[in-house]
Formats: C-alpha cells, sequence, structure tokens
C-alpha cells in the first residue's frame, strides 16, 4: 500500500513535465468551467437559480458545487487512464510520451465514459445531497466515507485493467476479481491516498490565505478568482499523483497476486512480443 503511494510520488518527481502536461490536457475544459462557476458564484448571478430546484436557496453558488464534483470526478477518471498508461509501460522499460497517453485515452474514450458512470454514479447522488442539504451532507459525513470507500476500493483498478488489458465492460469484472485477492490492502490504499491527497490539496489551495495573512499582499476584489486559480493548480498536482499511485497499486497487486513480475523480468531478457 505505502510502495504504491511512494512509487506514484517517485515517478511523478521524475517525469513531472510528462505527467502535468499531459494531465493538463484533460484538465483544461475543467479549469475554464470551474473558473467561468467561479466568477458567477462570486458575482452573484441569479441566471442559474432553481435549476436543480424551485427553492430559493438552490443558486448559482449550489449549482456550481454541484457541476464541479461531477466535471471533476469525470476529469479524474480520464487523468487515470493517462496515468495507468505511461506508468505501466514505463515499469515494463518503455519510455511512453504525452502523445501516446493521449491517444490511448482518446481511443477507449467510450469505454471510460461507460466505466465512468458505472463506478461513480453514487458521485452524482452526493452532488446532489451536497446541494441540496449540505449541513445534513456534513453531519453524515462520518458516515458515508468508509461506504464511499468500500465501493472505491471494489472497483479500484478498473481504468488501469480497461487501459493496459483491454477488455472494455468485462474490466469492471477483472477488476473486481483483482482486488479481492488483497481488498484488505485496496481499501486502506484508498483512505491513506484520500488522506494524503487531501491534505495536499488543502496545503496548496491554502496559500493565498497564507500569502495574505502575513500582510505583504493583498488580492483586493480578485481574491476569489486567485484562489480559484489556486484550487485548480493543486488539483493539477493531486490527481495525477492519486493516479499514479492508483496505477503503481495495480502494478503491485498483479505482482503478488499473479507474479506479473517474473513476466516483466521474462520480458526484459528476451524480449515482448507486445
Amino acid at each position: 500500500m505505502l510502495g504504491s503511494i511512494d512509487g506514484g510520488a517517485h515517478v511523478l518527481q521524475q517525469h513531472a513535465r510528462t505527467v502535468l502536461l499531459g494531465a493538463a490536457v484533460f484538465m483544461l475544459p475543467m479549469v475554464a468551467l470551474n473558473l467561468f462557476l467561479s466568477v458567477l458564484a462570486f458575482n452573484d448571478f441569479s441566471s442559474l437559480d432553481g435549476l436543480f430546484a424551485d427553492r430559493g436557496y438552490i443558486g448559482v453558488e449550489n449549482t456550481s458545487v454541484f457541476l464541479a464534483i461531477v466535471v471533476e470526478s469525470f476529469t479524474a477518471h480520464l487523468i487515470g487512464a493517462y496515468a495507468a498508461v505511461f506508468l505501466v509501460r514505463y515499469q515494463m522499460g518503455g519510455q511512453p510520451t504525452i502523445r501516446d497517453g493521449v491517444v490511448a485515452v482518446l481511443r477507449r474514450s467510450p469505454w471510460l465514459v461507460l466505466t465512468w458512470v458505472l463506478t461513480h454514479w453514487w458521485a452524482v447522488f452526493i452532488a446532489l445531497g451536497v446541494v441540496n442539504a449540505p449541513s445534513v451532507a456534513a453531519g453524515a459525513v462520518t458516515f458515508v466515507l468508509p461506504v464511499v470507500a468500500l465501493f472505491s476500493a471494489m472497483v479500484l483498478v478498473v481504468v488501469p485493467v480497461l487501459m493496459t488489458e483491454g477488455g472494455g465492460v468485462r474490466s469492471l469484472g477483472r477488476a473486481v476479481r483483482l482486488v479481492r485477492t488483497r481488498f484488505g490492502a485496496a481499501y486502506a490504499f484508498v483512505l491513506a491516498c484520500g488522506l494524503i491527497g487531501g491534505l495536499l490539496f488543502l496545503f496548496i489551495s491554502e496559500l493565498p490565505y497564507l500569502a495574505e495573512s502575513t500582510g505583504l499582499v493583498t488580492f483586493g476584489s480578485f481574491g476569489y478568482l486567485v484562489q480559484g486559480v489556486a484550487s485548480q493548480l493543486a488539483l493539477l498536482v493531486v490527481v495525477p499523483f492519486s493516479a499514479l499511485a492508483t496505477a503503481q497499486f495495480y502494478v503491485q497487486l498483479r505482482v503478488h497476486a499473479e507474479g506479473i513480475d517474473i513476466s516483466m523480468a521474462a520480458d526484459r531478457v528476451f524480449g515482448s512480443r507486445r
């Protein structure tokens, strides 16, 4: 578990340019949408009021939260696919490029959309809960988090399986069977990776507030925009880090459950047919 997180961080450190630029290709639409929604929210436009309900408190701020959760979830799914292609090819002794990862994701984009819908449908319900009852959602975090971690652990390696083994929708069954061989480690990985990623995101996104607290710099009316940019930069680091760690966990899982390290060693000596 910890080896996977450390391995993902090591690959990110060694190949930050390729990983982050490749992830940025998929994050640009999300960043543009989130910044646009931030501008709407802080200017208190009412053009989106009533989109999800006729209640007065369901306005643009809540709408932006809903869209941000859904869009970020799908974007993380795509970045997970890119990271899986990069890390697995790198671990196999290859020299993957940004083009390799992007082309592979685009080729399997229909299956990625389908697997996201099948494995992240709960994200939509959580987003709706946050929008319609934020106080209840905040109070239920203690009870919901273990269940979310359970679902996440069950489908943890769906994207790496899809991107490296193919199989389309059958990759769901293959991923679940693979995780069942080390389910405790998968569950602990989800919690640990989520905690580390959350702390890293919090630290980066709070840098503008820390800068203002020193009194040396003030952002004035542009504070919300600076905060939005900092949040997107935090996502640009945290999401690829988590995706690489997940891909590394997939490799480690196959090493312990299927002895893939023997095949990898044989490929290095005798050459690989694929």
